[in-house]
This record gives structure tokens, sequence and C-alpha cells, in this order.
């Protein structure tokens, strides 16, 4: 599996760093792995990954318990949210068993470390003959050709899971997005249609007096009281108005209600944005921190390739001072390699 890497602007015009600069990185780099301190640290920093692996599982309980929390809340206005809920949870049946795995890769690959330093390579440093050089060649193959498909299985499950992790939130802000417009279409047109139904009924109720007051003429003062009371004769200009108006009151008052709801579900859609936005720290943890061992077994492996075609130049391949260093930084790199991986594993020791 291959990370994209941002290659320097001035490398990239030379294409690649020079000779001089690839020595002074490798002398560099035996220098720091040298130094017992710095060994330490480098140890701790491959440790450290069983205690951002304990933080993980939290963040992962902290994203699900919001998720309930949301469905528990707003599942009956928002159902989609079950189907999240459930995708959300299946990730982290996901996560779960490929950390376990991560703890036996751990385990398998400090065997394959310690074979790499204390078998092959010491094959190579330890060359006097030609017989010994494609004795190692040999030996080489053989290490190359080993299944340890395991670790690259795992690598692969970490980098599917933190793209499926990246799509579900996309995935979600697209919908919350999507029902957020919804409701407010919803609420410019139900504003509408009470804008006009209150218009009609005030139109209604001037008619309403007019027509009273048409019917009562010469009882002065009389259409004012008859109007409040709601006296209607069967039959009338008047009484088709008043069953108009009331007719338009039942409608107005369905309105305002579904109104009503509507904001209330927006109310509800701002906290879900609000409450699934305070988890996106806790979802970009466990982005950031997925892929990590997957590929400690192909870089010994292509060391191995690289290692071995060198070889097959012949005796004096053998003796190439750049040679020497790279050998040299391989077996460096190995041991502390190694501890981290076993302090990590015993991190994970007691999950089930």
């Amino acid at each position: 599996m291959q990370h994209s890497l941002n290659i320097p602007e001035a490398w990239r015009a030379s294409g690649g760093p020079s000779q001089e600069e690839q020595d002074q990185f490798i002398d560099g780099a035996i220098k720091s792995l040298s130094d017992p301190q710095q060994v330490g640290q480098f140890e701790q920093n491959v440790e450290e990954v069983g205690v951002w692996a304990n933080e993980v599982d939290a963040a992962f309980d902290r994203v699900t318990r919001g998720f309930m929390d949301m469905v528990a809340k707003n599942g009956k206005d928002f159902p989609e949210l079950y189907t999240f809920l459930a995708d959300w949870k299946t990730y982290n049946a996901r996560w779960v068993a490929l950390l376990l795995l991560s703890r036996n890769v751990a385990s398998e690959q400090i065997s394959i470390l310690q074979r790499f330093d204390k078998v092959f390579l010491d094959l190579i440093v330890t060359i006097k003959t030609d017989q010994d050089r494609l004795d190692a060649i040999t030996e080489l193959q053989s290490f190359i050709d080993e299944d340890h498909s395991q670790s690259g299985e795992m690598a692969q499950g970490f980098l599917n899971l933190k793209n499926d992790i990246q799509g579900f939130v996309v995935r979600f802000g697209a919908y919350v997005a999507e029902k957020g417009a919804e409701l407010e279409q919803q609420a410019k047109t139900l504003q509408a249609e009470i804008h006009v139904l209150t218009t009609q009924i005030v139109n209604l109720d001037l008619e309403i007096l007019a027509a009273t007051a048409a019917l009562l003429a010469g009882a002065e003062g009389a259409a004012t009281l008859v109007g409040i009371l709601g006296v209607i004769v069967a039959g009338t200009t008047l009484a088709v108005k008043i069953a108009q108006r009331f007719d338009k009151s039942i409608q107005l008052i369905q309105k305002r209600k579904e109104l009503e709801e509507v904001n209330r579900k927006q109310k509800a859609l701002a906290h879900l944005e609000t409450a699934f936005n305070g988890l996106r720290p806790d979802i970009s943890l466990i982005c950031d921190k997925l892929v990590m061992f997957g590929e400690i077994w192909q870089s010994v492996r292509s060391q191995s390739v690289r290692f071995q075609t060198h070889l097959k130049l012949g005796m004096e391949a053998v003796h190439e001072e750049r040679f020497n260093k790279e050998i040299e930084l391989a077996r460096d790199t190995c041991a502390p390699l190694q501890e981290g991986l076993a302090k990590y594993a015993s991190k994970l020791e007691n999950r089930a």
C-alpha cells in the first residue's frame, strides 16, 4: 500500500535528493539510532500507539452514545438517524476487530524484525567469500517469498475503515443540509399560505360586517352586537360568508399547527447539527490514527529485495560504503521497533 508523498519543489526539479543529501540523511539517522536517549524516544513513539488506541476506543464510545442520544430525541422526526446509527455501530465493530488483529500483527512483526536483523542482515555483514554472497542471495529470496499477508490486510482494513468514516461524515452532513433546506421550504410555503388565509379572513370579516349592517338597516347599532354574537339566518348571503370564514379559520389553525411542527423540527435539526459537530474532533482522531503498522513487513521486504539485487552485482558491491551504511541503518532500526511493538502489544493484552 502506497501513501502519496509531498515532494519538495527543489527535488521535483532535480529528480530527487542528491547523493550527498541521501548520504547525509543516512549518517544522521545512524547517529540518532546510536543515541540511547533518542532510541528510547523512538520506542516510546511506537508504544504511544497503544495509548491512542484506547483514546480512539473512548472516541468511538462518545460518538456512539452521541448518536444514540440523537436517535432517542429526534428519531421520530428524522427516522434516517436509525440507519446512520446502525452504520456507525458497524464501523465500531470493525475497529475493534482490526485493533485485535493489530495486536497479533505487532507480535508477528516483532518476529519478522528479529529474523531480518539477526539472520538475514547478519548473513550479509558476514560475507567473506563469493559462495557466502550466493548463499545470502538464496536465503534472502526465501525470506522475500514468505507470506505475511495478514499485515497488509490489516493496513488495508484500517484504510478502508478510515475512508468509510470520512464518507459517513460527508453523507451525514449532506443529510442535515438536505433536511434543513426541505424544512426551510416547507416553512416558507406555510408562511405564504397563512398570509393568504389571514388576508381572506380579514376580507370576509369586512364582508360579514357589511352584510349584517345591510340586513339590519334601520336597527342602528345592532349590526355590531349581532356580529359579535354570531347570529346566522340560514340561506342568506351572510350565512354563506360566515361559513366561508369558519372554513378559512379552520384551515388557518391547521396551517399554524403545521408551521409550529416545522419550526420544532428546524430547532431539533439545528440541535442535531450542533451535536454532530461536537463529535467531529473524535471522528477526526479516529481517522488520523487508523493506519500504522501494516507497512512494516512491506518495508522489510522491499529492503530485502534491494539488498539482494545489490548482492547480485558481485563481491565488489558487498564492500561498497553506501551499501554497508544502508545495512547498518536497517539493523539499527530493528531493535527500537521491536521494543516499541512489544510495548504496544502489551497495551492491548487485556482486550478480549
